[in-house]
């Protein structure tokens, strides 16, 4: 038996940092670009894993509950290790499996920061799901990989937001849970599937349609930046106070942006994504952060000049810049200028789950 499934990368159209504080929402997108999980069953038990970035790693079945393994391989091995305690009641017989982990995800060699981790996450969940024909919804698979982060110390601070788009595709509107609710099942050794099965405050995630004569523009710097490490480095009381302050002045602004997609209002677009890119500014400047690279400055200025508004996307310190615009000829001009800048135009698209 053999199964294969793909999980989408993202972007954040808007939302970021306040977004990783329960009852607050985000607007991310999935790109068409993916991580893709092949599952096999084995009949051994040994858990075989290989990837295209990684290379290989095996262990028993019966060693897979401690195992030490290298950092690279921590959350593969985590989502394994998840996935066999949730479901060991579900599969009779459930032996080793081998799991074959390819992505598009970079460019020339280099992460593009389209949220991999979360990618390959659930394209190993959707895959292992498949092979064994386990029915689980959209919600259960999302709260599955949410888990898997929430389990590991690199990950418990993020947003989930790359898991949501990661499992339902195309473009929402994402409201954080309350991760502390989850996090305290978790201390209490609440087993996975009554976790999956209850209700967690505030979770929302609700599809929007795109319309078809909008253009989504990506810049790519070149720049590598480590969302999880800016995230972890925010911590202190003042900080907190930051965020607080952020999501207090970005909760009008997602708003207006999602009622701008659902009614196709380009105007309301226009004018917030320069309101959220604002705030952002301000708040990452308050906590010390990192966020305006000179080529990301470069990359939204250039597109300031063409008229179309612009924004970084995610935590800033690198990656990528999103700009939107419903005039098809300044979305030509701006992919010039940026060539001319020595920013990259990505041709992303908005993406289905892709499977």
């Amino acid at each position: 038996m053999i199964a294969t499934a793909q999980a989408p990368g993202k972007l954040y159209l808007a939302g970021e940092y306040a977004i990783t504080l329960p009852n607050q929402s985000a607007i991310v997108f999935a790109v068409d670009k993916y991580v893709t999980a092949t599952v096999e069953a084995l009949d051994i038990q040994e858990i075989q894993l290989n990837s295209d970035h990684l290379g290989k790693f095996t262990v028993s079945v019966e060693q897979l509950e401690q195992v030490s393994c290298p950092d690279d391989w921590e959350l593969v091995v985590r989502t394994i290790q998840v996935l066999y305690k949730c479901h060991m009641n579900d599969v009779k017989n459930l032996s080793g499996i081998k799991v074959t982990l390819t992505s598009d995800l970079t460019f020339e060699g280099k992460k593009l920061g389209l949220g991999s981790s979360a990618a390959v996450v659930m394209s190993i969940i959707k895959a292992f799901h498949k092979l064994f024909d386990i029915s689980m919804t959209k919600e259960q698979q999302f709260k599955l990989g949410a888990i898997i982060m929430l389990s590991l110390p690199h990950f418990d601070k993020g947003s989930m937001g790359d898991i949501a788009v990661a499992t339902y595709g195309g473009i929402i509107a994402y409201r954080k849970f309350d991760d502390n609710f989850v996090k305290q099942l978790l201390q209490q050794h609440t087993d996975y599937q009554t976790i999956v099965n209850t209700s967690w405050p505030y979770l929302e995630v609700k599809q929007l349609t795109w319309p078809s004569e909008w253009q989504l523009l990506v810049g790519w710097t070149g720049e590598a930046a480590d969302t999880q490490k800016l995230l972890n480095e925010v911590s202190s009381e003042e900080k907190a106070k930051a965020k607080e302050m952020l999501a207090l002045n970005t909760k009008d602004v997602i708003a207006e942006i999602s009622l701008g997609i659902s009614n196709k209002d380009y105007s309301l677009i226009d004018a917030n994504i320069f309101y959220n890119l604002t705030f952002l500014m301000d708040y990452t400047q308050r906590v010390g952060i990192n966020y305006l690279t000179e080529n990301l400055s470069n990359a939204i200025f250039t597109a300031t000049l063409v008229g179309i508004p612009a924004k970084v996307s995610g935590a800033g310190g690198g990656d990528n810049v999103i700009a939107v615009t419903d005039d098809a000829e300044k979305a030509d001009q701006l992919r010039q200028n940026w060539r001319d800048e020595g920013i990259i135009p990505l041709p992303l698209k908005i993406a289905s789950l892709g499977e």
